[in-house]
């Protein structure tokens, strides 16, 4: 019974004339088709060089590929931080046709580093032959990790001229003799910090992200805490139009879409999940509510890299008052952190300087009940 059984599993479990459909390859020495050999450039969140969980992936990241110094290609890395150099042995209009030694190298933005020390990566192109391209190396590329440079910047907005000095655990770190309307910038590490000039004072947190307190002056708050809208649980289809009601706050021309859905800046500019909210057409939006509130935080970028620089304008208002009005230098590549602790307002109109779509995600409010 034993011996029978064996026999049974020994055959095919279908007809042999079936075994056309299915055929085992015996030769291996042809290579026709073509593969992508890939740079992967990420977020590193936290800084510590490992691609890790709460990493993400970078897009339109300029890389750049040479055969023996000679420069070959340009290829930017797509919405998924790839960036693909086709490969093949048999089609000659591919980046990478023949073997050899090739560089691989990322060409870091402007206010960012790399944390992984692999900004160049060589390696030897080598026949592999019976591989879809007919080409391959020993080792694949490893992840490259970018991070953005911490900052606190802002703009002097007390009565009169004066002295801002930047503290930490009762240390004076940095300080600055500025004018009115003077804007300041910082260079820090990750923490929390004091701002002091005079007799007002504001705290500062720095975290994965650069931050803009906006104007310095007597109407933010030391400091302040609220609930964080991050609007994951939106647009089911992708991209919704942002209703009123959502969080106990009015929302006039903003939508949410899915950051995979839109352009390098929505992917880019996602700090939380894989939603964010921008200004419909770059055209001027709102939030409002019937009730005080104050606006902690929030993370801004700009939709796409042709209006990297631009600014958005974000106007407070308290009643028909305007309160405060701040304009914020915007990147498709990294969100910056907006902290202007701002209490007791009523609308937020925001704008940007040419009409580009502002992207924003992780907003802070603290809304009076």
């Amino acid at each position: 019974m034993i011996a029978l059984l064996g026999i049974a599993l020994a055959k095919p479990v279908f007809a042999d004339e079936n075994a056309l459909f299915y055929p085992s390859r015996s030769d291996w020495s042809d290579s026709r088709g073509k593969t992508n050999l890939s740079v992967f450039v990420f977020n590193d969140t936290n800084g510590n060089g490992i691609f890790d969980v709460r990493d993400r992936a970078l897009a339109d990241i300029a890389t750049g590929l040479s055969k023996d110094r000679t420069p070959l290609s340009v290829v930017r890395t797509n919405i998924s931080g790839f960036a693909n150099y086709p490969t093949s042995v048999s089609q000659k209009s591919v980046t990478i046709s023949e073997i050899g030694n090739y560089d691989f190298e990322v060409f870091i933005p402007p206010g960012w580093r790399i944390t992984t020390q692999n900004q160049v990566q060589q390696r030897e192109i080598e026949l592999a032959a019976g591989s879809i391209s007919g080409l391959g190396m020993a080792e694949m590329l490893h992840p490259v990790g970018l991070e953005q440079i911490k900052f606190i910047r802002g703009t002097y907005g007390l009565p009169n001229a004066g002295q801002l000095e930047l503290w930490q655990n009762g240390s004076l770190i940095s300080e600055a003799q500025l004018s009115v309307g003077e804007e300041f910038l910082f260079p820090v590490a990750p923490g929390a910090y004091q701002l002091i000039s005079e007799n007002t004072r504001r705290a500062v947190r720095v975290g994965s992200l650069p931050v803009d307190i906006g104007t310095f002056n007597r109407l933010s708050r030391t400091s302040v805490s609220g609930q964080n809208i991050d609007f994951e649980a939106l647009a089911p289809y992708r991209l919704q139009k942002l209703p009123n009601g959502y969080n106990n706050l009015n929302w006039f021309n903003l939508n949410v879409i899915r950051a995979s859905v839109g352009d390098v800046g929505y992917v880019n500019g996602a700090t939380s999940g894989s939603n964010v909210l921008y200004t419909s057409s770059g055209l001027p939006a709102s939030i409002s509510a019937n009730t005080n509130f104050d606006f902690v935080q929030a993370n801004l970028s700009v939709a796409w890299p042709q209006a990297e620089g631009e600014q958005i304008i974000l106007s407070f208002y308290r009643g028909e008052a305007l309160v405060l009005q701040d304009k914020i230098g915007l990147s498709a590549y990294g969100p910056i952190s907006y902290q202007p602790f701002l209490p007791n307002i009523t609308r937020i109109e925001l704008s940007t300087a040419h009409n580009w779509q502002a992207v924003l995600d992780d907003i802070v409010v603290n809304i009076a009940h």
